[in-house]
């Protein structure tokens, strides 16, 4: 049945009202604790096409005054229909209700009732719907008071947490609030039930059983119905509320109360977004005017970092990193929703993050003598449950500074080595500068006469080849040298047939003098290669001109 049909009360209450006081439950005992919503009354044939869930069906027997066996046919259809029980009033049409008819509802649990001849129908709707509407307004007023006491709650700044509290003792059970991001926060009780986990992959799918507003789930080997409410932030996304029937069954008017409650739950959770978004920014700000070196004085940084809530500590050692994405990278926008994530995870502990010339940026702060490498596990840890994959990316860490002001420096030297191992395509999980090895003598070279007289030197007759005969020696020795000198990788690569692509580095030995089996010369031609992919003005752009 559905929530409203729970509503009104039970056809054992029936025979409480002073009009059943001669009613006789002939059938069905077992089914008196089905709720009664309404009363129809059948006078005629066709009435299965008009009955509703929840309804107590009173007749005078006057259509099966001529074949009271249709009783016996009627009653699974009523019984599937939802109906609650059914009154027959005997003596007038038909003298009693058939053996087959009391049998069968008695394998249904389908209560039926046999009403003295006296009854009289007006008086039965009008005591049953008095009934059920005192109840129901009862029930209203007890769900006007909740949601009155809620709201109060959060009108005198109680947050979501304090909100979930209350609603766990009013209704005695765990509540559990889904965020558009997956993010769960618990209840107290929701809390201490043993195995409920934040970061467990149940609570996810219930977004696929929304429109039933119930579902069943498995913790702690029990299976516990949960009770669903749907609401939407300011921006559309879906967040979900959810009640555990772990304690006691749930009720009408808790499944209502939770439905109520959702839209507190949508405004206190607008606002509270609105506040982290400002807060946001100005953290954004100063982590960016701190990594990029913009604090002249140590004085001046620790005013920002107070008013920011990021104290610095004495003692401290500053890393900064920089994430580099071996595939396309993301967009600003996809890294920034990143950032609000990762910061829920690590803010105001050892790193930080955020976006700064449009790449990812972190910042880990350390006490001098512990161990980088467990925090940034930690960082990577968090990085592939939002970005899986296999390795999509790396950190390429600068150096750390004692001093704080000079974070800016480690900052460099981060931008360096990202710069270098896109170049170099390391693939590492964290990348320093002792995995650039000579790369990162390269790209300290100045760009001087020598330096490019050692490059043209192997780099311009291919380039100068590949134009006046329309071919790509110069990428594929660049492949070439890439894949470890491996031809077949290579032709992979480059889509490319092996014959081809071993025709091509023959040829290219040859226009450049290089003798393939002289360990020195095929080293140079190699370091030339990087240096021209290392330098902004490298000559492999002229081929254009």
């Amino acid at each position: 049945m559905t929530t409203a049909d729970k509503t009104g009360f039970t056809c054992g209450d029936i025979l409480l009202l002073p009009y059943f006081s001669e009613t006789v439950v002939l059938a069905g005992a077992n089914g008196l604790n089905r709720p009664i919503t309404r009363v129809n009354v059948l006078e005629v044939p066709d009435v299965i096409d008009w009955v509703r869930p929840g309804e107590f069906l009173i007749t005078t027997g006057f259509p099966f005054r001529d074949d009271p066996d249709a009783i016996a046919e009627m009653i699974p259809k009523l019984y599937e229909k939802g109906v609650s029980a059914l009154g027959i009033k005997t003596k007038r049409f038909i003298d009693r209700i058939p053996e087959m008819a009391l049998e069968i509802a008695e394998r249904m649990d389908f209560p039926v009732f046999q009403l003295p001849p006296s009854t009289v129908f007006s008086d039965v709707v009008r005591a049953i719907m008095e009934r059920i509407l005192v109840k129901e307004a009862r029930e209203l007023s007890l769900l006007q008071s909740r949601f009155q006491k809620l709201s109060q709650l959060l009108l005198y700044g109680g947050g979501i947490g304090e909100l979930l509290g209350a609603m766990d003792e009013m209704l005695n059970n765990p509540v559990i609030l889904l965020d558009s991001r997956d993010q769960v926060v618990l209840s107290p009780r929701a809390e201490q039930i043993v195995g409920l986990s934040r970061d467990s992959a149940i609570w996810p799918h219930l977004r696929n059983e929304i429109n039933l507003g119930v579902s069943f789930i498995t913790l702690e080997d029990r299976r516990i119905r949960a009770q669903i409410s749907s609401f939407s932030d300011k921006n559309r996304n879906e967040n979900l509320l959810i009640l555990l029937e772990w304690d006691q069954e749930t009720s009408v008017l808790d499944q209502l109360t939770i439905e109520r409650v959702g839209v507190l739950v949508g405004l206190e959770m607008i606002n509270a977004n609105a506040r982290k978004e400002v807060e946001s920014k100005y953290i954004d700000q100063f982590l960016q005017d701190w990594i990029s070196g913009r604090f002249v004085t140590l004085e001046d940084l620790n005013i920002r970092a107070k008013a920011c809530g990021c104290p610095i500590h004495d003692g401290y050692c500053h890393y900064v990193g920089l994430i580099r994405w071996h595939g396309s990278r993301m967009t600003v926008q996809t890294q920034q929703q990143m950032v609000e994530r990762l910061r829920s995870t690590f803010f105001r502990k050892d790193i930080q993050f955020t976006i700064l010339e449009g790449e990812l940026a972190l910042l880990v702060s350390l006490p001098a003598n512990k161990s980088m490498s467990e925090a940034l596990e930690r960082a990577l840890t968090d990085l592939r449950r939002w970005f899986p994959g296999d390795n999509p990316y790396s950190i390429c860490m600068g150096n750390g500074v004692v001093r704080p002001e000079r974070a800016g420096e480690s900052y460099s030297r981060a931008k360096k080595i990202h710069y270098v191992s896109s170049i170099c395509e390391f693939r590492d999980p964290v990348i320093d500068d002792r995995h650039l090895g000579v790369f990162r003598l390269l790209y300290m070279l100045p760009e001087n006469e020598e330096v490019a007289e050692f490059r043209d030197r192997y780099v311009m007759p291919l380039l100068e080849y590949d134009q006046k005969h329309n071919t790509l020696l110069y990428d594929t020795i660049r492949m070439y040298f890439k894949h470890s000198r491996n031809i077949k990788k290579t032709a992979a690569e480059m889509f490319a047939h092996y014959n081809t692509v071993a025709y091509r580095v023959e040829k290219a030995y040859d226009l450049l003098q290089v003798d393939p089996d002289n360990g020195d010369q095929v080293l140079q031609l190699q370091l030339a290669i990087k240096l021209n992919e290392m330098k902004p003005t490298s000559v492999r752009f002229h081929k254009l001109r």
